[in-house]
């Protein structure tokens, strides 16, 4: 089957030059575009699943029926304000803030002078000796 460009000149058309600024818009954008979509499905499952309507979430949310309607359609760019409303009424985050400055581990400090070392050295006390090579005491500790 051979490929006629002639023909395929003759049926296309030109793009309008809407039809262009409406596609640089959505290149340029895409990234927030790519969020609010996923926001909208979001909205969508929680509409489902809850059994409410537009304007049942509008009402919770504090905002107008239209509003909510442009949410779902997933092309709105969304403030910070709004999406914590979202959150609030569907009780999930859909947007979490990395938190470099918290401590993600906990260290526990107990005195193991409480163990009997037959205690300490048994297979069930488990991890005993992970922590004794790898904690370094501060000046802070209680010795």
């Amino acid at each position: 089957m051979t490929f006629n460009l002639e023909k395929l000149a003759s049926l296309a058309k030109p793009q309008s030059e809407k039809e262009k600024e409406q596609a640089r818009y959505r290149k340029e954008n895409r990234d927030w575009l790519r969020m609010s979509q996923e926001i909208a499905l979001c909205l969508h499952y929680y509409l489902r699943k809850a059994g409410l309507t537009q304007k049942e979430l509008a009402d919770k949310m504090g905002v107008s029926a239209v509003y909510v309607g442009k949410l779902l359609k997933g092309g709105e760019n969304l403030t910070l304000e709004t999406i914590c409303k979202i959150q609030k009424v569907i009780g999930e985050d859909l947007v979490t803030v990395a938190k470099p400055y918290t401590c993600k581990m906990v260290i526990t400090i107990s005195t193991w002078s409480n163990f009997s070392p037959d205690a300490i050295n048994s297979d069930k006390f488990f991890g005993y000796q992970t922590l004794q090579n790898d904690y370094v005491p501060t000046a802070g500790d209680a010795a």
